[in-house]
């Protein structure tokens, strides 16, 4: 019975030293990484995080060797050692997920980018009604390193709290305030300038502008935008000239609507974005009128998914950058900032190009006809 219960174990024997060996054979640490490539371990590091301080060639090699002997970083034992969580939040109204038509699912797919290759996690944080409340919850609960929030008010009261709190941020935009923070934004001090010193070019001065709502910070620097061009070139425009709504086509449609069949219907619009700029569009071919020929159109894009300008009918000329981009911008910046220890604002304005597409054409006069359009939206 003895004999027969040590043969029985004998294949366990002769097989447990390969057994024991698969079991407990180990991913290389950092360390042995670092030995392997030459490089500090703090380079190690800094190159699986994406630190800007690294060189993308460094960055290459380590990833590609990381890869090869299957490392793969302790994120618990990472943040034991730095004392983060290596965890952001971004904060957004939770509307944002129910509109139709938003540009926020393109600004998350930025983030979400910069966060994976940064190897941090992102916390989604929506709300409904009390943000402040959210924003306290957030920093007293020290789950996160930092927080993004976005369209920022023209006097934004977020910015004092989030400084009062000591919890690292960024915003996505700007606001008025003296406060110190940091910032992506796009250049909306210029762009609508640019769009109304072409139309005003081609001999616009009925200019209509669908703009955003006014609360927003960036909607009320594109109006002053919008006026300077005019006041650069002695010009006074329509005193209703300004339209603030929001972001949506039905909003481009019913405002082109009204101001075409009022008494003097307006040579040209500026639209804040893509969006608005369909519903103009729409309201114009009801009328049998030419976009282009007939009453010119132009807009800012934010290289929103499903909707580009050069695919409108006639395409639509527009000032444009990536949203996605910024969103990019976004994360790295604020984990650059946490990753320094400093509250340094950090501030970047994202430029834009300007593309004349067939959407613009010289003003109709009063002599002019306005005949049937030939082609359509």
């Amino acid at each position: 019975m003895t004999h027969r219960s040590i043969a029985q174990d004998e294949p366990a024997r002769e097989g447990a030293p390969r057994k024991s060996k698969r079991l407990h054979k180990v991913a290389p640490d950092l360390k042995t990484l670092a030995i392997a490539l030459g490089l500090s371990q703090s380079t190690i590091s800094r190159a699986l995080s994406a630190h800007p301080g690294i060189p993308e060639t460094t960055r290459h090699r380590v990833v590609a060797a990381a890869d090869a002997m299957g490392y793969s970083p302790n994120a618990r034992a990472r943040s034991l050692a730095t004392g983060r969580t290596e965890a952001i939040g971004l904060v957004f109204p939770l509307e944002r997920l129910q509109l139709p038509e938003t540009n926020f699912v393109d600004v998350l797919a930025g983030i979400s980018t910069a966060v994976t290759r940064r190897n941090y996690s992102l916390l989604l944080t929506p709300f409904e009604d009390d943000e402040a409340a959210v924003l306290r919850k957030l920093a007293s609960s020290k789950t996160l390193d930092g927080v993004i929030i976005t369209r920022p008010l023209v006097d934004d009261p977020r910015i004092a709290l989030l400084n009062g709190l000591g919890l690292p941020f960024v915003v996505h935009g700007r606001s008025e305030v003296s406060e110190p923070y940091s910032f992506v934004d796009t250049d909306n001090d210029t762009a609508f300038e640019r769009l109304t010193n072409l139309l005003i070019d081609y001999g616009h001065r009925n200019i209509v502008v669908v703009n955003g709502l006014e609360k927003f910070r960036y909607a009320t620097a594109r109006a002053r935008s919008f006026l300077r061009a005019f006041a650069t070139r002695g010009l006074t425009p329509r005193p209703d000239a300004i339209e603030f709504v929001s972001m949506t086509e039905v909003t481009g449609y019913e405002t082109a609507t009204r101001r075409l069949d009022g008494p003097e219907p307006p040579t040209a619009f500026i639209c804040g974005s893509v969006f608005q700029a369909r519903g103009v569009y729409r309201a114009i071919a009801e009328r049998g009128l030419c976009v282009g020929s007939d009453i010119s159109v132009v807009c800012h894009d934010d290289g929103v998914r499903g909707i580009s300008a050069d695919q409108f009918v006639p395409p639509l000329t527009a000032t444009a950058t990536s949203i996605r981009l910024a969103g990019e911008d976004l994360a790295m910046m604020l984990i650059d900032q946490i990753e320094a220890g400093t509250s340094a604002p950090l501030r970047k304005i994202l430029p834009f190009d300007l593309t004349l597409r067939g959407s613009v054409g010289l003003a109709a006069t009063s002599e002019g006809s306005r005949g049937p359009c030939a082609s359509g939206d």
